[in-house]
């Protein structure tokens, strides 16, 4: 079989061996059967390693066999402790008493949550697809488990005449249309069906994402908005998603629109919501809530959370394969970048692993290499091309290239005015849309503007890379070039369109660009 294909992402050459390091470095450190707690985070790893084993079946894959017997494990130890559920299992809840709607109707220590029975069950739904793919002979066995997860749940099912959805917990104060904890389930139940399961996991699903589609309003053009709950819960209480949850209700969108049972005009208006509505042109913090408004503080870690969502749309059908940029660079900015993860031999956390990996196994087909064009700070960085194709420092307002620590240490130029350039070299005639991400770092807010022959065209903001501690950071974030495509260089090969930086100072590492057909 091929080299399972690597994806880079700036300085880290190896997504890939990031995604396995961090799958077999999380299984060894989690473990539900002796840290209840644990249950969730043991769902995102399985998830992460089922997408990575089933995208990956056709290719030699590195640690193969290792992660298949890791997932094993993960399953052995959630099944040791499905049972600790008021009401019997196998389910999974909190070890704690909770009010999870702040009604007063406070659910035992133990209480079965559709969250963290989701999270296991879609987990091991999908190690199913890989085993029964395989012929693995523990498939029944962890196919009987994963139904019986879904199972549990039959008589905490209502369905209304928009469609269907699982409860929030299992107790009547919980029978609320909370949509990404149904989507969970709804996932791992139609997994299951495709997998060997009964036809009958197929049935409800569907009417999950009908009922998401009934409940969220916009256009196709605009993008969508939807509530966190609905059915079941208060009308004067209903309130946006936020971006954070909204990583799992956005996955079924995505397997509804695959399945058809959402359309390509339905799929567009999802993209429109992560690049105009959620994006907020801050690369580390999305807008808090999928209408666009704004989450406080929160957004840090809401942001780190969506982008899986991001990763799992890089390839959905009828949506914009700009959204797997705006992943890379959210991934980069939010997490790599502010928790200093090594280059080479960092692992993440769960939830990153799953982020990581849903970036491998859903790359466009025009970005599945990675960037097209790139340039890092340092000689030759503003050469002229011999031929249309990339990308360069115009180095007028630019210092030169040196190692610069902030936080992660690259290579970059600093600018020396007020106006620093760039330059994109593409073929003269070029129409298709290009993507041009830059990682940099500054104390100050500016712009890109793009020269269309007369003056200068903004692009988009470039924020002060600081995060959420008040450090100067790296940070990558990722605009669409304009179609005003002036020749800036008639001298030199192709069309050169010039990019302004209009910061103060600004250090620049990385330029990036792709054509997308």
């Amino acid at each position: 079989m091929p080299p399972y294909p690597d994806l880079a992402l700036g300085p880290y050459p190896s997504l890939t061996t990031q995604a396995i390091d961090s799958m077999l470095s999380n299984t060894d450190a989690l473990d539900t059967s002796t840290s209840y707690g644990h249950s969730a985070a043991q769902g995102y790893v399985l998830q992460a390693m089922g997408e990575l084993l089933w995208h990956a079946r056709d290719y030699d894959l590195p640690e193969r066999e290792a992660l298949i017997d890791a997932a094993l494990v993960e399953i052995d130890e959630l099944q040791a402790s499905a049972d600790m559920v008021v009401g019997g299992g196998p389910a999974f809840g909190l070890e704690d008493a909770w009010d999870a709607f702040g009604d007063g109707s406070t659910n035992p220590a133990f209480t079965a949550y559709t969250w963290q029975s989701g999270m296991v069950a879609l987990g091991v739904a999908k190690i199913v697809r890989v085993l029964d793919d395989a012929g693995h002979p523990d498939t029944d066995e962890v196919r009987a488990f994963g139904e019986a997860l879904i199972e549990r749940w039959d008589s905490h099912y209502t369905s209304v005449a928009d469609g269907g959805y699982w409860w929030y917990s299992t107790q009547p104060s919980d029978a609320i249309a909370v949509h990404n904890t149904s989507a969970l389930v709804a996932m791992a139940s139609q997994i299951l069906s495709e997998s060997g399961s009964d036809a009958s996991f197929a049935e409800r699903p569907p009417e999950t994402a009908s009922l998401l589609w009934a409940r969220t309003s916009g256009n196709p053009t605009d993008g969508y908005t939807w509530n966190y709950a609905d059915d079941g819960y208060p009308v004067a209480q209903r309130r946006a998603e936020d971006v954070s949850h909204a990583l799992v209700t956005t996955q079924l969108m995505r397997e509804a629109g695959e399945r058809g049972w959402w359309s390509a005009s339905q799929m567009q208006g999802v993209a429109a919501t992560l690049t105009d509505i959620m994006w907020s042109g801050h690369p580390a913090r999305l807008h808090g809530f999928v209408d666009g408004t704004d989450g406080g503080d929160n957004e840090w870690a809401w942001s780190r959370a969506a982008a899986i969502a991001y990763a799992a749309h890089g390839d959905a059908p009828g949506g914009d394969p700009a959204v797997f940029e705006f992943g890379r660079s959210l991934y980069f900015s939010s997490y790599l970048s502010r928790f200093e993860r090594a280059f080479e031999g960092g692992t993440v956390d769960s939830a990153r692993t799953l982020a990581v990996a849903l970036m491998l196994t859903h790359r466009p087909d025009d970005l599945a290499e990675g960037t097209a064009w790139e340039m890092v700070a340092g000689p030759g960085d503003d050469a002229a091309p011999v031929a249309p194709g990339g990308v360069r420092f115009y180095t007028v307002d630019w210092g030169a290239p040196a190692d610069l620590s902030r936080g992660l240490t690259l290579p970059a130029r600093t600018s020396t005015g007020v106006n620093a350039n760039l330059v994109v070299d593409i073929e003269d005639g070029e129409d298709r849309r290009i993507l041009v991400s830059l990682t940099y770092a500054s104390g100050t807010t500016g712009t890109l503007q793009q020269w269309d022959g007369v003056s200068y065209r903004t692009l988009g903001s470039m924020p002060a890379t600081l995060d959420d501690e008040g450090t100067v950071r790296w940070m990558r974030t990722t605009f669409e070039l304009g179609a005003d495509r002036f020749d800036y260089q008639g001298g030199v090969p192709g069309t050169n369109v010039l990019l302004q930086l209009t910061h103060p100072a600004v250090s620049m590492s990385r330029i990036e660009a792709s054509p997308l057909e």
